[in-house]
């Protein structure tokens, strides 16, 4: 992660929050490197199609133009970036499972810490379909998904992004895993990744 102090972040968007335009901008350039290390760990695999730089494109656009208040902090804000680039990749996954059926042309690797899996297109688009599912019953269960597959977010800062005790935090993402691997279990189309706990 940078070496930005972060409460030059926090200031940052407390100013952003209080309408100062560029203050955001600010934000953006200090934490690219984060955010480039987030695209880098998600498209390492040398199969990937959607480079790093695409995908901190992509997501850098869905960040600027997101409507609403800036995030609270760098946690927060990182954990919107996760968002951002789960929505990105899945929407790339859509369009290359639908130019070369089997989903072949996308592979995906996240991060060893958490989840720990490379997958094709269709396994990629299984889980959002299963956190789509999630996200109508347990949507704090998917904010968590995606600040620790997404982002790599450690177990601390996703409690921090999120707002959580630590011992809350563990419990949901016990549940989050559970929960994701049967649902993915009984998708038909699913091959379900090994997702291993911590």
């Amino acid at each position: 992660m940078s070496a930005v102090p972060p409460q030059q972040i926090t200031e940052l968007l407390e100013a952003a929050r209080a309408g100062d335009e560029s203050a955001y901008a600010r934000v953006v350039t200090l934490l690219y490197q984060d955010l480039r290390g987030l695209a880098r760990a998600i498209t390492r695999d040398p199969a990937a199609t959607l480079n790093p730089t695409a995908l901190l494109h992509e997501t850098y656009l869905k960040l600027t133009a997101a409507p609403g208040a800036p995030p609270l902090n760098r946690v927060h804000f990182l954990a919107l970036a996760a968002r951002a680039m789960r929505q990105v990749l899945c929407n790339h996954a859509r369009e290359q499972f639908a130019q070369k059926r089997g989903g072949d042309a996308l592979q995906v690797t996240f991060d060893p810490e958490d989840a720990a899996f490379s997958f094709q297109a269709d396994q990629l688009l299984d889980i959002d379909r299963a956190l789509e599912t999630m996200e109508r019953e347990e949507p704090h269960l998917v904010r968590v998904v995606e600040c620790r597959m997404f982002a790599g977010m450690t177990e601390t800062e996703t409690a921090k992004a999120l707002d959580l005790p630590l011992r809350t935090l563990q419990r949901q993402h016990a549940h989050a895993r559970e929960r994701l691997r049967w649902q993915l279990s009984n998708e038909p189309r699913a091959t379900a990744p090994s997702i291993r706990s911590d």
